[in-house]
């Protein structure tokens, strides 16, 4: 039987990871946008979903960390779209589920639009460039899990139906 409610939150999860960074960073993101966007659909959807990764946690910890870097606006993104998909699917099994699903789609879709914008993906993951990438990756994920996990126990247990 398929679980309605879980499909139904990765979709919307999906959704606003397009605009959550934005929402919380705006003057940023609209400058990037500004600065690279032009007219490209292709290149500004990249940049609104490359946004979510931006937030380095392996830097903020191997540095010297303030609490205003803590709550950055991509940090914060993730956790509101893993608190929506948990409170959406319903449980904390299935929210855990789902905010791991959305960051691990958006993830695939941020590199899919990459390539087809012509951005240079092997400059994301080579060099010093690597521990930033996977410090942004893993910062999403983390916050995605924390907030899923959240909203799935906030919003109670899913209830089976036979």
């Amino acid at each position: 039987m398929v679980s309605y409610r879980l499909v139904i939150s990765i979709v919307v999860g999906i959704l606003f990871s397009f605009l959550t960074a934005f929402f919380f960073n705006m003057s940023y993101i609209i400058e990037q946008l500004q600065l690279f966007g032009s007219t490209d659909i292709l290149k500004i959807t990249t940049i609104l979903i490359g946004a979510n990764f931006e937030f380095d946690i392996i830097s903020f910890f191997t540095g010297t960390p303030t609490v205003y870097e803590f709550f950055s606006a991509q940090i914060l993104a993730a956790i509101f779209i893993g608190y929506l998909s948990g409170t959406i699917s319903k449980g904390l099994k299935r929210g855990f589920i789902s905010s791991l699903l959305i960051i691990v789609i958006d993830l695939l879709i941020w590199i899919l639009l990459s390539v087809i914008s012509g951005e240079d993906l092997m400059a994301l993951f080579q060099g010093v460039q690597l521990i930033s990438t996977v410090g942004g990756i893993l910062s999403a994920i983390i916050g995605a899990i924390i907030g899923g996990s959240i909203g799935g126990l906030i919003s109670g247990p899913y209830e089976e139906v036979y």
